[in-house]
């Protein structure tokens, strides 16, 4: 079971992260209709490869 980090967190570390890649662009959609409106995305680290459900060892590491 994955555990629950808040909204600020996932946003707060996503944005500062050198790693971050979106699903969406890793899976090759690139500027295809799946793609969030830019006026609505937000880098979440749920929303990354790296996440793998919030065993991230770069999320982790902020945490501490």
């Amino acid at each position: 079971m994955e555990k629950m980090y808040t909204e600020a967190e996932v946003k707060n570390i996503a944005q500062e992260c050198q790693e971050f890649e979106h699903i969406t662009s890793a899976m090759g959609y690139g500027g295809s209709f799946i793609n969030i409106a830019p006026e609505r995305y937000m880098r979440r680290c749920p929303d990354c490869v790296q996440w793998l459900g919030g065993s991230c060892e770069i999320f982790l590491s902020e945490l501490e």
